[in-house]
């Protein structure tokens, strides 16, 4: 948002005061670059980028910059070799952020200033005649006409203190803080599976001094003497699909099916709402048929745009059952897994739990081994990121009907994040090491208990052997919809009337009790998680980019530039 203001506002001659509130040192936000090296990204370094180009704009002008990955081969090439899909360490994003801010306000004309206040605000105020005071907490207060909130997640809940005979219960970040105090003769649960609970072992493993080697058959962990026992689990007890090995400068094909002129389509018929799963899934399941169907033609030195197209045919004139049918038996290979596009055909079994995560991590590592270009797997369940543009467009602004869009939040969501969100197939592969060296566990999450009245966590390991657990560490994103997880600032915006939930259950954000737009507030983020789908994520150039288009259009509309949809 600050390089498009900057940007914009540099092009006229009006005088523009941007105030930055930020308590910390601004850029980096949440990837503080004091953070140790082994907390890695999960996206590569050449996809992140803070300028954007013509693409990232959807051909407005953009600003030249480097991209991530060639800000790392100007300033740490002398510190690793660095290649464009690689997964880097979370501190040089940190760093690269807080050059970014230094980059765009350096050269500001004379008209243009920016104010950093390290501070954080814990009042606002709507005046009766436009613009907002902000109260500050050193006591000050400042007076707007725009205001941009834009505040990411909420800060993780305070640990809660240990106290005698009860399971001490941490947040997983900040990490050095969270965890230095844990035993290594201590049983540490993890709750979570993904990329925070990845950040949690890593913590409790190389972080204290172990290492990871090659041995003769794979991945081996050689212990410091100083790690706890771990003992993972989850809700539903799905493991996460790892990220795939990408081809460098890949560009993957336009989708067939799933495409935004079918979902505008859609909206336009059914101003009332969709039904995700009548409407909508049919549409996502063709498309992954397509990407399957076609990898495996490509791979058999076989036209995949002619088999996708075929595909795309069959489904208009609805025979895609068969076609696909016969593809399988014409290739010898068998129908799409339907766990990739169905959240409810996959249950983690409770007998022989821990050996059927190894054993589904395995394969999939095989999967994400052979690269995108490579898995069938990997490219039909790519689909759910390669169509996020068309998933939002779907969802956002009411798209769906109120129950589709609880199941749509509540299971297919989770869903996309299982399939394509996931951690490095590095991180699986270090998992699969330090179960082999008994220092990691999966438990079902029936195996689980939690006394309510001493407040302890413990394992039933077998049926004469329950595990108290010293702590548990807390490794799963608070769901942004909920009004507990949003930042404090929300919650009072929300008491004093200046906003509003989308729904009863006090979901997402409505600027106010009709829908309508305030004319001087904008929230972005997390934060409206509900009344629009994926706000968590980084941008990138070289291709549409929706963060990078949002912040350009909320640009104009503060400058009074033309904005068009």
């Amino acid at each position: 948002m600050l390089e498009r203001l900057c940007a914009l506002a540099g092009q006229s001659e009006r005088r523009v005061e941007i105030h930055v509130f930020d308590p910390r040192q601004p850029g980096p936000g949440l990837h503080s670059v004091e953070q140790p090296d082994w907390l890695m990204l999960n996206t590569v370094a050449s996809q992140i980028s803070m300028f954007p180009d013509s693409a990232a704009l959807g051909g407005r002008s953009g600003r030249p910059g480097p991209n991530f990955y060639e800000w790392c081969l100007r300033y740490k090439a002398t510190e690793r070799v660095v290649r464009p899909n690689e997964f880097l360490p979370r501190a040089w994003l940190g760093e690269y952020l807080a050059w970014t801010y230094e980059e765009v306000i350096r050269a500001l004309p004379e008209h243009m200033q920016v104010i950093h206040h390290a501070r954080t605000v814990d009042n606002i105020e709507h005046m009766d005649l436009g613009g907002f005071v902000l109260s500050a907490d050193d006591g000050r207060s400042h007076r707007v006409d725009w205001l941009l909130i834009t505040v990411g997640h909420a800060d993780s809940p305070r640990p809660v203190d240990n106290l005698f005979g009860t399971t001490q219960r941490l947040g997983a970040y900040p990490q050095a803080q969270a965890m230095s105090r844990i035993s290594s003769t201590a049983a540490v649960g993890i709750e979570g599976l993904g990329l925070s609970a990845m950040d949690a072992v890593a913590n409790l493993t190389v972080g204290r001094g172990g290492r990871f080697v090659e041995g003769p058959e794979g991945l081996d962990y050689q212990p410091s003497g100083r790690e706890p026992r771990v003992f993972m689990y989850s809700r539903s007890g799905l493991p996460y699909r790892t990220r795939p090995d990408i081809a460098p400068h890949r560009v993957g094909g336009a989708p067939l099916i799933f495409t935004l002129s079918t979902v505008a389509d859609l909206r336009e018929r059914n101003p009332d709402g969709l039904d995700f799963e009548a409407q909508v899934l049919p549409f996502i399941k063709a498309e992954m048929i397509a990407e399957y169907f076609g990898m495996v033609a490509s791979l058999r030195g076989k036209s995949s745009l002619r088999v996708k197209s075929e595909i795309a045919t069959s489904f208009l004139l609805g025979e895609m059952g068969a076609k696909a049918q016969a593809l399988s038996q014409e290739f010898g290979v068998p129908m799409p897994d339907e766990s990739l596009f169905n959240p409810r055909r996959t249950q983690a079994p409770v007998d022989n739990y821990s050996q059927w995560v190894q054993a589904f991590i395995q394969e999939d590592l095989k999967e994400s081994i052979a690269d995108l270009d490579h898995s069938p797997i990997k490219a039909a369940a790519e689909v759910w990121r390669s169509c996020r543009e068309q998933l939002r467009r779907v969802v956002d602004n009411n798209g769906l009907t109120p129950e589709s869009h609880r199941v749509f939040f509540d299971e297919y969501a989770p869903l996309v994040n299982r399939m394509v969100a996931g951690p490095q197939k590095e991180r699986h592969q270090e998992l699969l090491a330090l179960a082999k060296a008994g220092i990691v566990y999966w438990v079902h999450g029936s195996k689980v208990m939690h006394n309510s009245r001493t407040g302890e966590t413990s394992i039933q390991q077998s049926d004469t052997e329950i595990i108290s657990l010293e702590t548990v560490i807390c490794a799963h994103v608070s769901d942004s919809r909920r009004s507990d997880a949003q930042p404090e600032i929300i919650r009072q915006l929300r008491e004093s009337g200046i906003i509003h939930s989308l729904n009863a259950e006090g979901e997402g954000v409505r600027v106010n009790s009709e829908g309508k737009a305030q004319p001087n507030l904008w929230i972005t983020g997390p934060m409206v998680e509900g009344s629009t789908y994926y706000n968590h994520y980084v941008p990138s150039s070289g291709s549409y980019s929706r963060a990078f288009v949002d912040a350009d259009r909320i640009a104009r509309e503060m400058l009074g530039v033309v904005v068009t949809v």
